[in-house]
């Protein structure tokens, strides 16, 4: 890949965070997603979920602003990624939800 990379209207768009990001302690950023990550998985409720699915968009993201400069190997893990955090959080939600009361005729 060249270095001569014009930015698309995502990277652009996302500069002022990306550049807020970079100005944290490199181990701040880990510890957010370690911390969503387990508490995602460790609460066993709709809490749980909903972690799990903002993780899954932060690392969407991320993966989308860099998408340009992955390899096909980079590309399909960040799409295993998040796509096996949707799946982790839509199934804890959908778990935790009481079925719909109210008398269905047939």
């Amino acid at each position: 890949m060249s270095d001569d990379h014009t930015p698309s209207a995502l990277e652009r768009a996302s500069l002022p965070l990306l550049l807020a990001l970079h100005r944290l302690p490199r181990w701040a950023f880990f510890l957010v997603i370690g911390g969503l990550l387990l508490a995602g998985l460790f609460l066993e409720n709709a809490v749980g979920g909903v972690l799990l699915l903002v993780l899954a968009v932060l690392l969407g993201w991320l993966g989308a602003v860099g998408w340009s400069h992955l390899t096909a190997a980079g590309r399909l893990l960040r799409l295993l990624t998040v796509g096996l955090l949707v799946f982790a959080g839509v199934t804890r939600i959908v778990a935790c939800t009481p079925p719909a009361t109210g008398s269905a005729r047939s």
